[in-house]
This record gives C-alpha cells, structure tokens and sequence, in this order.
C-alpha cells in the first residue's frame, strides 16, 4: 500500500480506500449501488499511525461510498463516533448531492446526538481518478497559466449562481452552473477582467435557522464540508476543468475563494457529517480551558486548526489538487487572520498555515490574497506577508470621501497613492456589503429576509442614498473609478456593471440575488459602458497599475512623478492638508521616466467630495508643452465626453460626488528631444 495517503487511489490493478480516524474502535467502507439502495460495509484495517484502509477489486469510477465510524459518543472527551451518522470522505473528489436545499427536518437526521440513519440525507462519496497528462489531452490550455503580474491583474468577484440564474442565452438547465460561465469568456474580456475569483464552490451545509420553507439556504457557501468537492449545485471537477480551460484560452486567470478557518458541521451538538465524526481532535480547535468545548474564532461555528498535522495537511493536499491538477492560477482565503492564529489564538505570520501558502505559492506560483482579519481574533492589515491583503480601510475611505465626509482628503491621498501597503487589494463593494447600488440607495441595511431580526450584515456600510438616479449614477462611477484607479490590485464585484440590487440586504448570503440581464435602464447601460472603457483605460497606461505606491521623486524634466494638487491649480500646502473642510483631492501623474523617455502620457485626476454644489477649480501645468483634455468625467454619459483642449490656468467644474481624470498626450520622440534640450541648456548656463 502506499504510505500514509488518505482518499482513494488506484494501487496496481486494485483500488485503495483509506481514511484517517486515530480514535474510533471501528471503521467501515459503505459501498452503495447506483441507485443507492443496496449498501455494502466492509471493515477497514487500522494501522500505527491512526489510518484505516483496504485493498478492493473491480472498483470503477463513479462508485459511491461512505464510511461509519464505531466509538463514544461523548462530546466532553471529543468523541462523536456513531455508525447510524454515514461520513463524507475529506479527501472525496466528487459528491452526490447537495446538503444547500435540505428542510429543516432533515437536518436534524443530520445531528450527530441522535439515532437516526443518515444514510438517505447524506452526500455519498463518489470515486474519481484524475491524472495529467490525460487532462491535458482533453484539456489543452489547462495548464497553460496566464501568469499576469500583481500589477496588471483586475479581479472580478463572482458567485457562480448569481451570475446565470437568469441568463436569457443561456440554457435553462444550465443557469447557475459552472457550464454557463464558459460561455462567458467575451463579457470577461470586454470589460478587461483577467482574473475571475469565484466564491466558494466546494459543498456547504445551510445551519439551522436556514429554512428550506422561507427560501433560504447557504446560497454563498461558505460553511464547507469537504475541501476537494465541488457542491453539486454547481455541477462537478470536469465542469470547473472546462471552465478553466476556457479561461487560459483567452488569457485569464481563475481565482478560487477558499475557506479554511471553520466548516458546517457547526457547533458541538449539530451535525456530524465528515471531520467531527472521524477526527475532532486534528480538524478542530478546542477550547484550552475546559479541553472540549469547540473555539469559535469565527462567529459561525466549531473553529477550523490549520496547525494541527492532518488540519495543515489537508489545507495543502486540497490547495495543491485545485492548482496542480486543476490548473487554478490563484487563491483568496477567507478570514486568513484566522487561519493565521496559533494554538494560543495569536497571530504568527509564519505559523503553520502561513508556510503552507508561501510553499503552495513556491511549488505552483499560485497567487494568494485573503482577509487579513479573524472575525473575533483581531485584525492583521499590513501583517500577512507573502499574501496580498484586501482593504477594507480603503473600501471606508472612499465611502466616506465620496458621500461628502469633512476631513477624508488626506485619508484619500493616503491610500490613491499605496501608501499603506504594496500587497493591497483594493475594494469598494465586495460579496459581503451593500451592492453599490444599495450603497447610494438605501439609509441602512435591510436583512431581515435572512431570518436574524437584521442583527447579521456590518453596521458600517457608510451609506450615500439618493432618490435621484443621475447622482446615483455618479456615485457609482465615481467610486469604481477610485477603486480602479488607486495604486493597488482593483477588485469589483459582479453585477454592480450592471446596477445589481440586493434589496438593501448587505449580507446576501441566504438568498439569491441575480444578475439582470434584460429590460436594462439607461442608467445601467451607462454604468456597464463606464466601467468597460474604465476597465480598458486601466490595462492601457502602466501609470495606473504601478502598484509599488507613489512617489515624489523629481523627474528629468523637472516635474515630481506624482504632485498633489489644490484648488487653485498649485502644489498642495500643509494647510491645505491641515484644512478640514476641504472635500477636494487632485494630483498629476508624470510620464515621464527616470531617462527622460515617455512610459506613458501625463495625467491629472481630481474628485470632489463636495455634496452642495459643483466646485470651480484651477487647472495645474502639464509636465510637459501640451494642454488638458477630459477622458472621464463622471457626473456625464460616456457619449458626453469632448475633445476640449484645457490650458494651463483654465477652470473646470467638478460636479458634486464626482471625479474627472484628464490626460496630456505625449510624444516619445518630442519628449526626448524637449529633455536633451533642457540638459544642454542646463549645462550652458
């Protein structure tokens, strides 16, 4: 037999079962027929190290199986063996159903203090054997990764069911599947996404107050089961191949959100469907000072240990499936600052789960980013080295700034420029908050349709509402081109190109809340237009995507790379930092390099905060002979946009909530030869 492996393998011409249960008296193998009516038990055989296995003949893929486990069930000991409860494998490639559209009755088959068999609620495990090389024949862009730096990577966050639900091009048994988004491929590109982060996709399980009968489930899945699987609402492994696949074809990465800081087996006396019943003391943090009551590190139930052996194991058996086999480019872990924190519940970034990530990275050159937070452990922004960190510091900032906060420029300034981090993904709206439509819609979150009187969802969501569609418009606008534009990896959420609503429910996860696709309003069709020619504007000029932050640095021309700009056209003072009321931000970007070569053209970008009326503003000197004109303006239609030449001490007005970005156009050679110019002059003198 092969050493120490766990799952199910091919053994010469028999086939391996194995699962690890160090505690239990007894373990069984539940061969299921196709109609899962006839169940077989065979008794595995333990080895030293706490492994049950056995060698079988004649096992084809697609067979299903289970295993029952014998032992205490005795939670205060962290026993909870009991053979009625049928057990998912963890190291299960596939699984027959989904645990998401249960009723509540069902679920409490599920527990694992009861002595009812589970067998006809629980999902059957199902053999799957994957090997590369056949994968690459039926696959052959699989493996052909994009690899787009940090710099040039725009990440588009998208659930999966949500997306195509309803679709009208696609078909209708596919909508909500993994099938439908490889149909999708040209929307990607036309609106420059080149990294596609899906939600979680491996099984989940909807706790209690989740009821089938309201129409709520764990629609975001983020309470997983099984690290390998995909949920069967969303099809199988082949599906997200063929999706990925699709994807390398047209030069974009697929992003996989992972959770790995607790499960939905849930708390001590809930279910028991696969770790709780095999393992406790590996998969699970325990309190140290009773010894048996579950750690709740993340408000959702029983904690996830990345530091225990099999727990870290796990992590990267699953990491290293999903990018070596898959061909996954990248990773984004939920509550990382969780899956961060040691057996003493602090944080060390370079504790077992961390060096797992710096290795999967090193082996794979998978890309990690993740929340640098624990839901009740703290908050680790600018901690996580090795893996990019989303911001929610930013994301406030410009809620803030833009719904016409006093004393937000500096904040602004602080994060336009990357000054707080060179591993920072930037986010305005994000799964978890108000849509940005909601966001300038609604006074306050509305999430009393997820059955918790509206205490679940952030309080701090900083909200802009307007009645008036047009301010909403520039709202919206105004905060992806922030977004887009600051120094950092821009993430945007699906749907809000398309004004998506989740009617005041900051917290979608019980729900689904769909795209829409027909009947579309001139004002979506304007936001989708914005942020397509944003999106393009963004990939086209490096200036954008340095990520490295701002810099003063004096160029050969004489400019600064980057200057910050007052009203009245001149270079920022300290007292127009110092001025609390100012709501308006501007800077110049030089493109200019330290050679005296053009790497891109210049530009100026200016936003005001200001809510009551539009302000008249100055228009600084370009870095070079030339005159301003408007690439983007925001409080107008994208058709609005005019060639008008702007020269130097020209005024503009900058309509309330909006921001306008302008652009000299450079020419290489005349460039060039204006700083050879300069130098010979210099050195007349």
């Amino acid at each position: 037999m092969i050493k120490d492996f766990q799952g199910v393998r091919k053994n010469n011409n028999q086939t391996e079962f194995c699962v690890r249960s160090p505690k239990a008296q007894k373990v069984e193998l539940c061969l299921f027929s196709d109609d899962e009516q006839t169940e077989t038990k065979i008794e595995l055989t333990k080895s030293e190290n706490g492994n049950w296995s056995v060698l079988l003949n004649d096992i084809k893929e697609g067979q299903k199986y289970g295993y029952r486990t014998y032992g205490e069930y005795n939670p205060d000991k962290r026993c909870f063996f009991n053979p009625n409860k049928l057990l998912v494998d963890p190291y299960a490639l596939e699984v027959t159903r989904s645990l998401n559209d249960i009723s509540t009755n069902d679920k409490y088959i599920l527990f694992g203090n009861n002595d009812y068999d589970s067998v006809t609620i629980a999902p059957k495990s199902i053999v799957r054997f994957f090997d590369k090389a056949d994968l690459e024949k039926k696959y052959p862009y699989l493996y052909k990764k994009p690899h787009h730096s940090w710099a040039k990577t725009h990440i588009y966050e998208l659930h999966v069911g949500n997306f195509s639900a309803d679709k009208p091009d696609v078909v209708p048994s596919n909508r909500g599947t993994l099938s439908a988004l490889n149909q999708s491929a040209e929307y990607f590109k036309d609106l420059s996404y080149n990294q596609i982060e899906l939600m979680p996709l491996t099984p989940t399980m909807a706790d209690m107050h989740l009821e089938k009968n309201k129409g709520l489930s764990d629609q975001w899945g983020y309470n997983p089961i099984n690290h390998f699987a995909i949920d069967p609402r969303y099809g199988k492994i082949d599906d997200l191949l063929a999706f990925i696949n699709d994807m390398h074809k047209e030069n974009i990465e697929v992003c996989l959100d992972v959770v790995y800081n607790h499960t939905g087996e849930s708390k001590n006396d809930r279910f028991l469907l696969s770790y709780k019943g095999l393992d406790p003391d590996a998969y699970y943090r325990f309190s140290p000072h009773d010894g048996h009551s579950f750690v709740d590190t993340t408000g959702c139930g029983n904690g996830f240990n990345p530091n225990s052996g099999q727990g870290g194991r796990i992590i990267k058996d699953s990491l290293m499936f999903f990018s070596d086999i898959c061909g996954v480019d990248a990773f984004r872990f939920d509550l990382a600052g969780d899956c961060a924190l040691d057996n003493n519940l602090k944080f060390n970034s370079n504790g077992n789960f961390m060096q797992i990530v710096r290795e999967v990275s090193e082996l794979t050159g998978a890309k990690m980013s993740g929340e640098p937070w624990s839901a009740v452990g703290g908050y680790f922004l600018g901690q996580m080295e090795d893996i990019y960190e989303w911001n929610d510091k930013h994301e406030h900032c410009l809620r803030k700034f833009i719904r016409g906060e006093h004393g937000q420029v500096g904040s602004l300034a602080y994060f336009m420029a990357g000054a707080d981090s060179k591993r920072k993904i930037n986010v305005f709206t994000k799964h978890d908050g108000a849509t940005a439509y909601d966001w300038a819609t609604y006074q306050q979150k509305n999430n009393y349709d997820n059955n918790e009187n509206n205490r679940d969802g952030s309080n701090d969501n900083y909200y802009s509402p307007s009645a008036n569609d047009e301010v909403r418009l520039t709202k919206t606008k105004s905060a992806h081109a922030l977004n887009t534009l600051a120094r950092g990896v821009p993430l945007s959420l699906s749907g809000d190109e398309l004004w998506r609503s989740q009617n005041g429910n900051n917290n979608g996860y019980a729900k689904p809340f769909p795209l829409k696709w027909k009947d579309l309003s001139a004002e979506q069709k304007e936001r989708y237009l914005f942020e397509r020619k944003l999106n393009a504007f963004r990939q086209e000029h490096p200036i954008f995507s340095n990520i490295d932050g701002a810099s003063d640095e004096i160029m050969p021309n004489g400019n600064p790379s980057w200057e910050w700009i007052n009203i009245n056209g001149e270079q920022m003072r300290q007292c127009d930092w110092d001025f609390k009321y100012n709501r308006y931000l501007a800077y110049v970007l030089n493109g200019q390099d330290k050679n005296g070569t053009r790497f891109d053209d210049d530009f100026l970008v200016m936003t005001s905060g200001n809510v009551e009326s539009s302000l008249q503003v100055k228009l600084p000197k370009p870095p070079h002979i030339g005159s301003w004109k408007v690439v983007f303006d925001t409080s107008k239609r994208t058709s609005e946009i005019d060639d008008t030449e702007y020269e130097k001490g020209s005024t503009y007005n900058i309509a309330p909530h909006s921001v306008v970005v302008m652009t000299c156009k450079r020419d290489e050679n005349a460039a060039k030869e204006k700083w050879l110019l300069n130098i010979k002059d210099a050195k007349s003198r």
